[in-house]
């Protein structure tokens, strides 16, 4: 995780996941010699073991914001590629966001295991 990078939504700052992964794609369809067809989108999951309340607010706001709207902009680290760059941000426009979750309360302060996904990301 690179520390003091900077995700944004919509170019507001979000909260640092504690962990993120790029979404494995599932086939469209196979080519005549048996070749997988793949769509041309991806998807992003962000994972948040233990938040504020505040950060969590964040993310719901933004996504109350745009989920009528369905398209945002955002800053995450760009999919991984054979540049010779490990890591950088990129800037994707046009993805959605599916309404952030959380499975429980920790001390009753505390959202834990939070999850956003974002999708609809045109790395190509």
């Amino acid at each position: 995780m690179a520390t003091g990078s900077v995700w944004e939504i919509n170019g507001i700052s979000i909260p640092c996941p504690s962990e993120y992964a790029w979404q494995a794609r599932r086939p469209l369809d196979v080519q005549g010699d048996n070749r997988p067809i793949y769509p041309g989108i991806r998807a992003m999951e962000l994972r948040y073991e233990l938040m504020s309340y505040e950060d969590w607010e964040v993310l719901q706001v933004l996504y109350a914001a745009i989920q009528y709207t369905g398209t945002a902009t955002v800053r995450i680290p760009g999919f991984p590629t054979a540049t010779g760059v490990p890591f950088a941000f990129h800037e994707y426009s046009g993805v959605t966001l599916a309404e952030p979750a959380i499975s429980s309360i920790f001390n009753q302060q505390y959202p834990t295991r939070a999850v956003l996904l974002i999708a609809n990301i045109v790395t190509d």
